[in-house]
């Protein structure tokens, strides 16, 4: 069965975020005073070919820890379609 995978991926709290605070400063340049908590992050999206949604969430999760992530300052979620 095809499974549609979709990782997001983000800083842990508290650790610096370089493009997000220039991004950040450029959007309040811009005048756009209303946006707060800005953040960069990454999405990765594919398909997975799985007997079962939990084993392609398995196979996720060993992905995002080896290769997609650096578990060490990153969070990542999973969403298995």
């Amino acid at each position: 069965m095809i499974f549609n995978a979709n990782v997001k991926v983000n800083f842990k709290p508290g650790i610096n975020d370089p493009q997000a605070i220039s991004i950040f400063d450029a959007i309040h340049n811009l005048g756009f005073d209303k946006v707060y908590n800005f953040s960069t992050g990454k999405l990765f999206s594919f398909d997975i070919d799985s007997d079962s949604k939990e084993k392609a969430r398995d196979l996720c999760i060993e992905l995002c820890e080896k290769l997609l992530s650096n578990p060490v300052i990153e969070n990542y979620e999973i969403e298995i379609n």
